[in-house]
């Protein structure tokens, strides 16, 4: 007899149910995102989902991009996710950067954050598109044992910023963002 799977948009979706291993919440709210390139794994909210390519990109165990969103209309929210996975980590830490600066038109500085495992380059800016404001909280995430990062860019925006259920956090987001990167777990090379 089949499992039944959680009522959640994740596990609802197809594709996205299939990048997930497990229908227990690893943290509230949250399942845990092993990627197939066996490189990383990350946490994935419980009503995000993705499609399939090019939403879904992936080379051998080298590569991986995820682009996926949490839309409710109800509550006028949009959070974007998008994660790009490489095996170059902190040696190429500066094209890294420039590659991810130049994706979210951002050419300040960076905030190096450091966790037990990994070091976190983070930065933070807003963009306004016909009368809607995202706001974009993005990172690069490297490894302190081996050659791997994580590219992270989470944005958060109202879907109608007219109506009075606009009420976007900037600092609740701005933290949101900072713990699904130091969430980051990279696999040990073997």
């Amino acid at each position: 007899m089949e499992k039944e799977l959680p009522n959640t948009a994740a596990f609802q979706d197809e594709f996205t149910s299939s990048l997930l291993d497990s229908t227990e919440e690893v943290e509230e709210g949250h399942y845990l995102l092993e990627s197939a390139t066996g490189g990383y794994s990350m946490l994935w909210p419980k009503n995000a989902v993705t499609d399939g390519p090019p939403f879904y990109q992936r080379t051998g165990d080298s590569f991986e991009k995820i682009i996926f969103y949490d839309r409710n209309e109800k509550e006028n929210y949009r959070y974007s996710f998008s994660t790009t996975y490489s095996t170059y980590g902190e040696s190429a830490i500066e094209s890294s950067l420039n590659i991810l600066s130049g994706g979210v038109r951002y050419f300040g500085e960076y905030e190096k954050i450091d966790t037990d495992e990994t070091s976190i380059y983070f930065a933070k800016s807003e963009d306004t598109f016909a009368d809607i404001t995202t706001y974009f909280f993005f990172g690069y995430v490297v490894s302190k044992g081996n050659k791997k990062g994580l590219e992270y860019i989470y944005s958060a925006e109202c879907i109608d910023e007219s109506k009075s259920t606009c009420n976007i956090d900037i600092k609740k987001e701005e933290e949101k963002a900072l713990h699904y990167m130091k969430s980051v777990t990279f696999n040990k090379d073997e």
